[in-house]
């Protein structure tokens, strides 16, 4: 018998997709416009080199993560759903067999996209300020990388069965091993001597023991211990992954996890559900549980900490403006994943179910539909965001009242105001033009991290692109991270709402078709050809 056999399918399938060919050229391309970018605005000088490749392996290793835990976080999920996990065990394949090759199915396009940046990082030996052992050990640094997060989140998508809880539980896993312990060794009750020996069981610190800057100021074994230290954890989930996977498919069937669903929704009592059902008849559906909506504050919480414990990692004070202001867009971040995440998983699975196409041969209109799903977002995340408000304005009342006193300051305080203000504004119209994006690409695409990802592109990336851009465009020079701030802030109000609209016309207009016909639409002229959509005056 051929060793790993499905692995050997899975490379032979990947070879002959188009995909994979298409996706190295584009990701080769991406990389070459960053460096020629960087290029174009940055300062003349001998450093234009140490930048241009700082920028780009770090957009690699923010790829890595993002990349790698989307890439496999629905691959055995989605078996379970569909009831096909248990096939593949009616042959002799063992559980590493299925693993391994989910593993090379979900994975070869991601990693052509990794290697594709690689001659784009090279160029920067040439340009100078970069050393061939410096660029060895980044591109080291991002494959290892690249196997950690799909080997979390697989492990995560065995465990679970919905795939957007399979993705926060890889990012939660993936988040402990790479900031547990060395939280842990800051601890001062804990007395540890040498915390800093806590980054060798960190996958994060080979991203900075990369660059010659960091890489002198420890010894050099630490890189290599904390890359044999990242390769453990990577084998070790993968041999967690293989063990549960056999096992998984015997999980409870659909029907009494849909049984599960109702009891362990928030509205339990037959007065409240009377209550709701009031309000609208598909918020009962969509709103969340209480452990759902946990989960979201945990989050918060998590992110809180991280500030308090900053002050013994950083050499800043308490009520810094740089840390404040870092604090409050993760945490702005973590409502944005985790909404777009709920908006597009309620629509995505029951239009798979074919529930959604069963609820309009009924008088509810989908106009209800679409309301109890705002309804149920407004439940779950307005009180977090009013608390991320909240706690804006209280950094900003005690960093002005730090400031020295002096009729000189006028300037300063103004700027502290409107960075705050414009952050926590920003975050909020990002909050409700991001709902209506995230519940469109829901309703279109058949995995909703798949959607919750398109979404949070439109959204969040969109400004740093055009900005960016504009300045390349412009005569160039050095750019201050407040005016990065401020400027794609204010630049995400137009294209938000732009997304947003088109997402609010498309859901108004198409629900109906795109529910029937099981494909979004293509054309405005080709819908007014077809004429009237299916399930077209059910009610």
């Amino acid at each position: 018998m051929t060793f790993l056999p499905v692995v050997e399918r899975e490379l032979r399938v990947a070879s002959r997709r188009r995909g994979t060919y298409w996706g190295r050229l584009v990701a080769a391309v991406i990389g070459w416009a960053v460096a020629a970018w960087i290029l174009r605005a940055a300062d003349a000088g001998s450093h234009n080199g140490a930048v241009v490749f700082r920028i780009l392996a770090w957009l690699v290793f923010g790829y890595t993560a993002v990349g790698g835990l989307l890439a496999t976080s629905d691959c055995v999920s989605e078996e379970k759903r569909e009831g096909t996990l248990g096939l593949l065990f009616l042959t002799d394949l063992k559980g590493y067999d299925v693993v391994f090759g989910k593993l090379a199915s979900t994975s070869v396009k991601s990693i052509y996209w990794v290697l594709a940046v690689g001659p784009a990082l090279a160029i920067s030996i040439v340009l100078g300020a970069v050393t061939q052992g410096e660029f060895v050990r980044v591109m080291l640094v991002a494959l290892n990388l690249f196997f950690f997060f799909l080997s979390a989140s697989l492990f995560a998508s065995s465990l679970c069965r919905q795939d957007n809880h399979s993705l926060g539980l890889g990012a939660l896993v993936s988040a402990g091993l790479l900031a547990g312990l060395p939280a842990l060794a800051r601890l001062q009750f804990l007395h540890i001597p040498n915390p800093d020996l806590a980054f060798i069981f960190s996958p994060a610190f080979g991203c900075f023991a990369a660059f010659e800057t960091w890489h002198g100021r420890f010894p050099h074994s630490w890189f290599w211990l904390n890359f044999l230290v990242t390769q453990i954890y990577a084998w070790s989930l993968l041999g967690f992954a293989c063990r549960i996977v056999p096992r998984a498919w015997q999980d409870s069937s659909s029907g009494k996890r849909r049984s599960s669903l109702v009891k362990t929704k928030s509205v339990k009592g037959t007065s409240e559900r009377k209550e709701v059902l009031a309000v609208n008849v598909f918020l009962w559906r969509a709103v969340q549980s209480a452990r759902q909506r946990t989960v979201v504050w945990l989050g918060l919480l998590a992110v809180a900490l991280l500030w308090l414990a900053s002050d013994s990692v950083l050499p800043v004070k308490r009520f810094d403006v740089n840390k404040d202001l870092i604090t409050l867009l993760l945490a702005g971040m973590v409502l944005k994943i985790w909404l777009a995440l709920e908006a597009s998983a309620t629509l995505s699975a029951d239009r798979r179910s074919a529930a959604l196409e069963l609820l309009l041969t009924t008088p509810l209109p989908e106009e209800e539909i679409i309301k109890g799903q705002r309804l149920a977002l407004w439940r779950q995340f307005a009180e977090p965001a009013v608390a991320v408000f909240l706690a804006n304005m209280l950094l900003l009342f005690m960093e002005v009242l730090q400031l020295p006193v002096g009729s000189g300051l006028t300037d300063e305080r103004n700027l502290l105001v409107g960075l705050h203000l414009i952050t926590a504004g920003s975050m909020l119209v990002d909050l409700v033009t991001l709902s209506w994006a995230a519940m469109w690409q829901g309703l279109i695409r058949p995995k909703s991290n798949q959607a919750a990802f398109i979404a949070l592109l439109q959204m969040l990336l969109v400004p740093y692109l055009l900005f960016f851009g504009l300045f390349g465009l412009a005569s160039g020079g050095s750019i201050h991270p407040f005016s990065v701030l401020i400027f794609t802030n204010i630049l995400s109000l137009p294209s938000g709402f732009f997304f947003a609209q088109k997402a609010n016309e498309r859901l108004s207009e198409w629900f109906r078709r795109v529910v029937a016909d099981g494909v979004p639409p293509k054309f405005r002229a080709e819908a007014a050809a077809d004429g009237e959509p299916a399930l077209e005056g059910a009610e």
